[in-house]
């Protein structure tokens, strides 16, 4: 079985010559709402990447991420800000042997406590004395970011090189009079 792939350039040339030639107004509008449109997307897959990455619901990533255009310099921005999240926000639960934290698992002799600060945290004995104890924290999605940027400079490079062009066209073609 043989394929045979024909690309012809002289489609892309004229499309080419067809933007160059509409007026500046319809350009702008047109890649202004195909990159907020992008922003929304890359917004939305990283938020999908970072709780699969760090086992969290994605409500929680989701409140944690924003999205920014930044007119002047023609950036976009996603950022994603947190500290370590507090295992209790997560669902935990006290158990006899300990506490079982939804999506994360149990962990064998913490317990629930009420801290100084007011909220209530999982919490582990240092040692085997009563005191000092320390709190367990959960991921943090910024720290995995940070860690691991191959995996979410991915999902850009996939929005970007599977949609931008088609959603300019689209933005170009909403925005010509009928």
């Amino acid at each position: 079985m043989t394929a045979e792939l024909r690309f012809d350039a002289s489609e892309l040339l004229n499309l080419s010559r067809a933007i160059n030639a509409l007026p500046d107004a319809i350009k702008t509008k047109a890649m202004a709402s195909a990159m907020r449109r992008m922003r929304e997307m890359a917004r939305t897959r990283i938020v999908k990447r970072s709780a699969e990455h760090t086992r969290l619901p994605v409500g929680v990533v989701r409140k944690l991420t924003t999205a920014r255009f930044n007119a002047g310099g023609n950036t976009q921005d996603i950022v994603v800000k947190s500290g370590w999240i507090h295992l209790y926000k997560l669902g935990a639960t006290q158990t006899k042997r300990g506490v079982r934290v939804r999506a994360r698992g149990s962990y064998t002799h913490a317990f629930i406590s009420q801290m100084a600060s007011g909220h209530r945290a999982v919490t582990m004995r240092v040692g085997d004395k009563r005191l000092p104890i320390r709190e367990l924290f959960g991921p943090n999605p910024a720290h995995a970011i940070t860690r691991n940027p191959d995996v979410y400079l991915d999902v850009i490079a996939e929005i970007i090189r599977d949609h931008l062009a088609p959603r300019v066209l689209h933005e170009i073609d909403r925005l010509l009079p009928r």
